[in-house]
């Protein structure tokens, strides 16, 4: 993936996957939502395309967004001034079709916002969330992958990107209980709590025991995860990558 627009030196992020539709749900309702992700972000909005589609100004995608019922939706973004994208939805592969679809929900947010993370998670909590973390990302990485960037001739950014095996606990599907790692912010639902616990990363005995709440690690919680999981330090990301 190339990328022409300006680069930030550091931004963080919100991740979520959530099954906020129903089968049935009327038209009104993904603009409702995707309205509320956008009011998290101090970044304004510019443009954005639906389902892969051409590139329109924000007033045509919300009229387009107001017609359109959750289930017609596959794929959303939008982007800034810059050209890079502060918030996405995308329909999970493994639930087209499914009667509650999940999404992955993705936004950017300037960098030192934990009160904006956090407010953005318990919103998303609302809409059946199944899975998500707040992390924050330097400039070597493309925040709406997650992957490293590798320069290619003419400054061009190649993004690499490991799909999801490289994962704590990999599932194609996110309500299976797939888990990416522990991040500065982190909501698990009940079944990536029990996959988490078999997963052989070991938890201080004051994390979670129970789903859909959120967590933050304390230092001294972050202390002990790295103390008692030398060989998991790769999924412990508690700074900047």
């Amino acid at each position: 993936m190339v990328f022409f627009g300006r680069k930030r030196a550091s931004v963080t992020l919100v991740r979520a996957w959530c099954s906020p539709f129903g089968e049935d749900g009327p038209a009104g309702e993904l603009l409702a939502l995707v309205d509320q992700v956008l009011a998290s972000t101090s970044f304004v909005p510019l443009e954005g395309s639906i389902n892969h589609g051409y590139t329109q100004q924000m007033s045509s995608l919300r009229r387009a967004l107001a017609k359109m019922k959750p289930a017609q939706l596959d794929a959303l973004s939008v982007r800034d001034e810059s050209g890079e994208v502060i918030c996405s939805f995308e329909a999970e592969g493994a639930s087209v079709g499914d009667r509650a679809r999940a999404f992955e929900i993705f936004a950017l947010l300037p960098p030192a916002s934990d009160a904006a993370q956090d407010k953005l998670l318990r919103l998303l909590l609302q809409h059946r969330m199944h899975y998500g973390y707040a992390r924050a990302l330097g400039p070597d990485f493309n925040p709406v992958s997650e992957a490293a960037i590798q320069r290619g001739f003419f400054g061009k950014e190649i993004e690499v990107d490991g799909g999801r095996a490289d994962w704590l606990v990999p599932e194609m599907d996110v309500r299976a209980g797939a888990v990416r790692g522990l991040y500065p912010a982190n909501v698990f639902s009940a079944i990536g709590l029990a996959r988490l616990a078999g997963s052989g990363l070991r938890l201080p005995a004051s994390a979670p025991s129970v789903g859909e709440q959120l967590w933050r690690p304390t230092v001294i919680e972050r202390s002990e995860l790295l103390r008692l999981n030398p060989n998991y330090r790769g999924y412990l990301h508690f700074g900047d990558a």
